[in-house]
């Protein structure tokens, strides 16, 4: 508003006056929102409205990777394993470094046994680690414990 207030100081006439702007949400927040609003939604159960909300980011193309996430995370607890991994297919192509797409589609290709897949994304994080060292990103620990426990619990029985 200050400099509401040095224009009009140095207006010789009367002038319109001009109120200071406010602040407007971005994209990137609403989409943020929307993401947030759809992760509630999914754990509540509330799938439908979980759904709603990722089709809506996939339509905003520059959000599309946590749409599709996000629809990969719907279709995964409706039960639509393989509908859920080109989901999160999608989502890679999106962000070939999204973290929580590459697990989740790990977990998912563990689930349906498709476990040399399921390891691939495995290598692809635990070298992104290697990369980053001590700097990495907590997720990606994680993320790695969690895919190495649905191999483990995906592997055939030992004859």
């Amino acid at each position: 508003m200050g400099w509401v207030v040095a224009l009009a100081a140095t207006a010789s006439h009367a002038a319109p006056t001009l109120e200071s702007p406010q602040p407007v949400a971005t994209r990137q927040d609403t989409a943020a929102n929307d993401y947030r609003k759809g992760v509630e939604a999914l754990h509540a159960g509330q799938l439908d409205r979980a759904e709603a909300a990722a089709l809506g980011l996939v339509e905003t193309a520059s959000h599309g990777s946590a749409g599709r996430h996000l629809l990969g995370l719907v279709k995964t607890r409706k039960g639509d394993l393989a509908g859920a991994v080109a989901e999160f297919d999608k989502a890679l192509v999106n962000d070939p470094q999204s973290i929580p797409a590459r697990t989740e589609r790990a977990v998912v290709l563990a689930r349906l046994g498709q476990l040399d897949k399921a390891r691939v994304d495995l290598d692809a994080l635990k070298a992104r680690a290697a990369l980053c060292g001590k700097a990495c990103a907590p997720e990606l620990r994680s993320a790695i414990s969690r895919v190495e426990a649905a191999l483990a619990a995906g592997r055939p029985p030992a004859a």
